[in-house]
């Protein structure tokens, strides 16, 4: 501390005779405030898909037993929140797991799920890998996404997400472009259908695959919830004259969509079966016991061979 004597008269900034307000965070304003400015949105929560594994450690589930696992999470409907996210960007990169769509936000919320009252719905509790969507199914949330698809008869061809409306002509590798309605049409799940009577890419002969076209499309957007930047905040609040600790809201941070090369994409691609013969792996022709170190061999060839030599 300072040792100088003070000059002049002093005057306390204080008054010593007033009583002190003790602060608290008003926690139902801060709800109203989120609310007030924000969008309403559908919370999605996520838990990793058991179905079709015989062993925790499988990362393969059995052919067409899994149809509706998404990234390999399953998706329920927790309720609606309104919360308001800010700093949307626009990138995309690809990595070892897929496609990924870093277009990220921030994300304000309150603590309560929309319901009668501020208050009255039940907590919101966040985890890494939820979905969330914008509840209003007529708000502006569509983007452009363009891509390549293999041409497949007898089903639908089902795109990276689904189709709401086509930008541009569907045009295959042969330059050939071909019309909706006429050719195709686009069914309820935003899948592409070939119509019989119509144009379509047709088989190449030489790979005995569908030909290779490409579309560009718009689809409704979503968001992943990936880092949560302030989970657990906890502050004394004054209620009627009781001061107690209570929880603050979830501040995260959400990432457009996630594509992952094993995305299920409906049942009639929920194969795990190759459909390329080249990339189908042999069957072993005898079978090893770990626990016996011990690997038949073929004793009448090395026979054979001596006897030559």
């Amino acid at each position: 501390m300072s040792n100088r004597k003070p000059n002049g008269i002093q005057i306390d900034t204080i008054d010593r005779n007033l009583e002190y307000v003790q602060e608290s965070f008003d926690l139902d304003r801060l709800d109203n405030f989120v609310t007030g400015l924000g969008v309403e949105y559908i919370h999605y929560k996520a838990m990793p898909s058991p179905i079709g594994q015989n062993d925790r450690g499988d990362y393969r589930r059995n052919d067409g037993v899994d149809t509706i696992t998404s990234n390999g999470m399953i998706y329920r409907c927790a309720g609606k929140f309104t919360a308001t996210m800010t700093d949307n960007s626009r990138d995309r990169k690809r990595g070892e797991a897929g496609v990924l769509d870093p277009s990220e936000s921030k994300l304000v919320m309150p603590r309560f799920y929309n319901a009668n009252g501020l208050s009255d719905g039940k907590r919101i509790y966040l985890s890494p890998g939820d979905r969330i969507y914008v509840a209003d199914p007529l708000a502006d949330v569509l983007v452009s996404n363009p891509q390549k698809m293999d041409y497949e008869p007898g089903v639908d061809n089902i795109p990276m997400f689904p189709i709401v409306e086509m930008e541009m002509p569907v045009t295959d590798s042969r330059n050939i472009e071909y019309i909706q309605g006429v050719d195709y049409a686009i069914t309820a799940d935003g899948n592409i259908r070939w119509l019989p009577g119509g144009k379509n890419p047709g088989m190449n002969m030489d790979t005995g695959k569908g030909n290779v076209y490409s579309v560009r499309y718009l689809y409704r957007s979503y968001w992943y919830i990936t880092v949560l930047l302030k989970e657990v905040r906890v502050t004394n609040v004054t209620t009627n004259g009781e001061r107690a600790p209570q929880r603050m809201p979830y501040h995260a941070i959400a990432v457009r969509e996630y594509i992952y090369h094993n995305q299920n994409k409906g049942d009639k691609l929920n194969q795990l079966k190759s459909k390329d013969p080249k990339r189908v792996d042999k069957e072993p022709v005898s079978s090893i016991n770990p626990a016996k170190p011990v690997i038949p061999v073929d004793m009448s060839s090395i026979g054979d061979d001596d006897e030559q030599s």
